[in-house]
């Protein structure tokens, strides 16, 4: 054989023996439920995950999304699911990549929405001045990141424009906080009402939407940077296999209530980055 050649095949042997490098891939999780119900859970779609790439699939379970934004920095978790803010962190300190996301409900986003009594007669934002403000929590996108943003964008300022803002803990409560007439304007996830009619009957009588934010990217499936592409690829398209696999989709809508899944790119997540600008929200570098 040629010497230039040999050299040649033999230096493209190693390359595709680097890409092929992982023995074993680490899909990480933050549990929605208790921990060990979910480890219960996901065994199973580990199993399928494994059968299809055609490689050992193991799960990790972290108790927040920072760990899982570590993990997948320091290479200890191959791929992870991640909600909006989370995976812009994940790509823009890590560069990790989104490769699909959810669709719930047949839509690939979701919103948050602007909640007032029926009999306030109150139908826009800005006669909430002087008003109470109830939201679920802080960090929450439709509940609260993704709200205040949309209130800068219409000239209102939310920590002067209210007399008083409460932190409800809960969506359920921020909607039950303007049903019994403990604020005045709640804001949640669209039809968050709907998991109130079985206690609250009437709840639908005694309120209504006044307005909504901007879509909100679903969550997604996130990848380490330094993945190998064509791995990269065979995950995506894997995942995207799963919604013709009735067993795979049952625990990912057990786990994370995905009904679907579609292609995703980074992208798809900038107005994440925008409202992140807007509210002076650092993404660590």
């Amino acid at each position: 054989m040629n010497k230039k050649l040999g050299i040649i095949l033999f230096g493209l042997s190693l390359l595709t023996w680097g890409c092929s490098r992982e023995e074993q891939l680490v899909l990480g999780f933050v549990p929605s439920a208790e921990a060990e119900k979910i480890a219960t859970t996901v065994k199973p779609l580990t199993e399928i995950l494994s059968r299809k790439l055609g490689i050992k699939v193991k799960s990790y379970l972290a108790t927040d999304y920072t760990a899982i934004i570590e993990a997948i920095g320091s290479g200890k978790v191959d791929m992870a699911f991640l909600p909006p803010f989370a995976y812009v962190v994940a790509h823009d300190k890590y560069g990790a990549e989104v490769l699909v996301k959810a669709k719930r409900y047949g839509k690939e986003y979701y919103r948050g929405q602007f909640t007032v009594r029926k009999d306030s007669g109150i139908d826009s934002l800005k006669q909430l001045k002087g008003k109470i403000w109830a939201y679920p929590d802080a960090s929450s996108s439709s509940g609260y990141l993704f709200p205040k943003y949309k209130m800068i964008k219409l000239g209102i300022d939310p920590d002067k424009f209210f007399a008083e803002k409460i932190q409800t803990g809960s969506h359920d409560n921020a909607i039950l906080a303007v049903y019994n007439g403990e604020a005045d304007l709640a804001t949640t996830f669209e039809g968050a009402e709907n998991r109130l009619v079985k206690d609250y009957p009437d709840v639908k009588e005694k309120i209504k939407i006044i307005g909504y934010t901007d879509n909100i990217p679903n969550d997604g499936l996130v990848v380490r940077r330094d993945l190998d592409p064509q791995m990269k690829e065979k995950i995506k398209q894997v995942f995207l296999s799963l919604n013709q696999d009735s067993t795979a989709m049952e625990i990912l809508k057990k786990v994370y209530a995905w009904d679907g899944i579609v292609p995703a790119s980074d992208s798809d997540y900038q107005i994440v980055r925008e409202v992140a600008k807007t509210l002076k929200i650092t993404i660590p570098k």
